[in-house]
């Protein structure tokens, strides 16, 4: 495959945490090396707050909403990684530059990335992940949102990762330019559970502690369903506001039921999704979330809400449940309704774990992301 293109990966990578790090290391780390000569170009920056310090802010205030000293530092580390990419760009010969985004600051800078890309003659691909890109399209005013579109109209693809995302791109986009790439995850890191490790029943949130991942839902939904299945337990793993949500558990006198464990990474965060019941994410927005696929590889039953690229992972009523965002009591009747019936629980994580393994493998999305790679070119330049 790929002919052995030489490819340009721009984007973070762990260390630092996030959807998008995730994404970007399993990339690196799957065929698509293989396949195709991938150089990464890490533009990770400092982390801009603490776990507890964590708050949710959305839109440009994320960039801003923290202390001078260190936008001072994300700002250095962006005119570094500027120049590294100018760099490259002038002496490694590749053919493609592969840029990951989000929206916002972040989506400003990855145009500028790839004005430069074009300067060199560079194929440019543009990865979406940013849940709120659509609001960041149909909210700007009228110059921002033109001045937006113009840059969305030069790449000579964009990644979309779920088939709502790829309706949204194609109100801007003939649907050529737009390439489907669902996020994929290393399955043969999970295992399926061999039997429910805890004796009582259990939900697992894993995520940002923020109303955008639909906690301030989940805690009231928790404790309306602590009045008839009183040994329930959710256990929240995640930063964010943390204390927000204690407050809130106590309040509604369900602290000793919630265990809130902090953000927890690679075997820790397996660990906890070995041992639920069942588990949950009631968001408000998504582009395709990376945890959904690794509760499915776990063989866990999913609990979630129509939104963003959620429903292409799960279908309500076979391999999950889902609600609509923000609707307490249809989250309430959902999780009853798996926690209430074992075989229900069991044929729906058996079927999460089938789909992990055959359609969101990372070495499924290395495929497809590397025949885009292939057909842009072959494609005649965009201008």
């Amino acid at each position: 495959m790929c002919s052995k293109l030489k490819i340009l990966m721009v984007g973070p990578r762990p260390p630092q945490i996030g959807g998008i790090e995730f994404v970007v290391d399993d990339l690196l780390q799957s065929k698509l090396v293989e396949w195709c000569e991938v150089h990464h170009l890490d533009i990770s920056k400092p982390k801009s707050r603490s776990a507890q310090q964590f708050k949710s802010v959305s839109g440009y205030a994320r960039s801003f909403n923290r202390p001078l000293l260190m936008s001072l530092y994300s700002f250095g580390y962006s005119f570094g990684h500027f120049f590294r990419l100018l760099y490259r760009l002038a002496t490694g010969g590749d053919q493609v530059v592969n840029l990951h985004s989000s929206a916002y600051l972040s989506y400003w800078e990855k145009c500028l990335y790839a004005d430069m890309a074009k300067l060199f003659g560079k194929k440019v691909v543009a990865h979406i992940h940013g849940s709120s890109f659509d609001a960041f399209v149909e909210q700007s005013g009228s110059l921002t949102r033109r001045l937006l579109l113009w840059h969305l109209r030069r790449f000579d693809r964009v990644i979309a990762l779920s088939a709502y995302w790829a309706e949204f791109f194609q109100r801007y986009l003939p649907s050529e330019r737009i390439g489907l790439v669902e996020n994929g995850i290393r399955t043969g890191d999970y295992s399926s559970r061999v039997s429910e490790t805890t004796a009582f029943p259990s939900i697992v949130f894993v995520g940002e502690v923020c109303r955008r991942k639909g906690i301030y839902d989940l805690l009231p939904a928790t404790a309306e369903l602590a009045k008839t299945i009183s040994d329930i337990k959710l256990i929240v793993v995640g930063p964010g506001e943390v204390d927000e949500a204690a407050g809130l558990a106590q309040r509604l006198g369900i602290a000793g039921q919630v265990e809130f464990v902090g953000p927890r990474y690679g075997l820790e965060k397996l660990r906890y999704l070995q041992q639920a019941w069942c588990f949950c994410l009631p968001s408000y927005a998504e582009v395709f979330p990376v945890v959904i696929l690794e509760a499915m590889a776990s063989g866990l039953p999913v609990v979630s809400t129509f939104t963003g690229g959620v429903p292409d992972a799960v279908e309500n009523g076979h391999n999950g449940l889902l609600v609509p965002a923000g609707d307490q009591q249809a989250l309430v009747t959902a999780l009853s309704r798996l926690l209430l019936d074992g075989p229900l629980r069991r044929s729906m994580g058996e079927a999460n774990r089938r789909r992990a393994l055959e359609r969101y493998d990372v070495t499924v999305s290395a495929a497809k992301l590397c025949r885009i790679y292939e057909q842009v070119c072959s494609s005649t330049p965009q201008q």
